[in-house]
C-alpha cells in the first residue's frame, strides 16, 4: 500500500464540514473548543503506512516486538529495529523511548507501554493510560517533529475497554495541545477495529466539537438567501393563465417583419389610389360621348320615312 502523508490524512474540521463526523449527541465536557479541530485528525487503516513524523507503537516492556499493532510494526521496519530497541533496556507502564523508524515511511517510532486493564482499580490504568500519551507527545516536541500518530493503546489484548480509553487519549491530547498549541501541527489518531472506530466517533465531538460559530453564520446566509429570492419573487409579474405567444427573439427578423408590414400598408394605399385615378378617368371619357338613344335605331328610320310621305302628299 503506498504510503499516506500527513497532509492527506483528515482533520476534524474537514471531517465536519463534510459530514463524516456528527457532533456530539450529548452535550461536550468542560472546556471543549473547536480551536484545535485543525490540529487533530482521524484514520482508519494501517499505522505502518503512515509518513508522519512518528508513530506511536502500543509495545511492551521488553520494546522487542509482540502480537498486534507492535509486531507489525516491527515487521514492517525491519530487524534494524529491534537491534536498537534492545540497546533500550525495556521501558515501565506509562512511560516512552524514541528509536529511528527504518524501512517505515515515517521519521520516528515512539515505543509506550500501556497498562494492562485493572477493573479493580481502574483509575491506575487510567494514570498509566495518561502517562502514555503524555510522554509520546512530550518526546515528539522533544525531537522537533511536528506529526504524530497514535494507535489504540492497550485496547487489544490488554483488555482497555475502548470506549474509556478513547476519553482518556482525546482529555490527555487536549490538555496538552490547550499548553503547546504551536508545537504540533496534526496530532492524528488510527482506529483499525469497529469498536475503536465507533468510540472515537462518538468521543471525540466531546471533546473537539465542531464550530458552532461557523455554523451560525452559515445559517445565518441561507436565512438571507431565502429572504432575498422571497423578495425578488414579489417584484416579478403574475404569471399569465393563457399560453402566451411564442416571442420573436432575433431583432434582425422581428425588423423585417416590421419592414413587410409597412410595405404591405404602403402597398395597400398605392392600390386605393390607382382605382380611384382610373375612376375618376372612366367619368370624364364618359362625360364626352353622346348621350346614349333612348328608341331601337330602326324604330326611328321607320317613323322618319312616314313623316316625310306625308309631307309629300300635302
Amino acid at each position: 500500500m503506498a504510503p499516506i502523508s500527513a497532509a492527506d490524512i483528515p482533520s476534524l474540521s474537514l471531517l465536519y464540514k463534510l459530514k463524516k463526523l456528527d457532533k456530539a449527541q450529548t452535550t461536550p465536557v468542560a472546556g471543549a473548543t473547536p480551536k484545535h479541530n485543525d490540529r487533530i485528525a482521524l484514520i482508519r487503516g494501517d499505522i505502518t503506512t503512515l509518513r508522519v513524523d512518528a508513530i506511536v507503537n502500543a509495545a511492551n516492556k521488553s520494546l522487542l516486538g509482540g502480537g498486534g499493532v507492535d509486531g507489525a510494526i516491527h515487521r514492517a521496519a525491519g530487524r534494524a529495529l529491534k537491534d536498537e530497541c534492545r540497546e533500550l533496556g525495556g521501558c515501565e507502564t506509562g512511560n516512552s523511548k524514541i528509536t529511528d523508524a527504518y524501512n517505515l515511511p515515517c521519521k520516528k517510532v515512539i515505543h509506550t507501554v500501556g497498562p494492562i486493564y485493572d477493573d479493580v482499580h481502574p483509575e491506575r490504568s487510567e494514570a498509566a493510560l495518561r502517562g502514555c500519551y503524555r510522554s509520546s507527545l512530550e518526546l515528539a516536541v522533544e525531537h522537533g517533529l511536528k506529526t504524530i500518530a497514535f494507535s489504540g493503546i492497550s485496547t487489544g489484548i490488554y483488555g482497555y475497554p475502548s470506549l474509556d480509553a478513547c476519553r482518556v487519549a482525546c482529555d490527555t491530547v487536549k490538555t496538552f495541545l490547550d499548553k503547546n498549541e504551536e508545537k504540533l501541527d496534526k496530532v492524528i489518531f488510527v482506529t483499525f477495529e469497529v469498536k475503536d472506530v465507533r468510540s472515537y466517533d462518538s468521543t471525540l465531538p466531546l471533546y473537539f466539537p465542531p464550530d458552532t460559530e461557523t455554523s451560525v453564520d452559515q445559517e445565518k446566509a441561507a436565512e438571507d438567501q431565502a429572504a432575498e429570492a422571497k423578495a425578488t419573487a414579489s417584484k416579478l409579474p403574475d404569471v399569465p393563465n393563457s399560453e402566451p405567444v411564442k416571442a420573436d427573439t432575433d431583432p434582425e427578423h422581428s425588423l423585417k417583419k416590421q419592414k413587410i408590414s409597412d410595405d404591405k400598408e404602403e402597398a395597400s394605399d398605392d392600390k386605393e389610389k390607382v382605382e380611384e385615378e382610373q375612376v375618376a378617368e372612366a367619368e370624364a371619357v364618359a362625360s364626352k360621348l353622346p348621350d346614349v338613344p333612348t328608341t331601337d335605331p330602326a324604330e326611328a328610320d321607320t317613323d322618319s320615312a312616314q313623316k316625310k310621305k306625308q309631307g309629300d302628299e300635302h
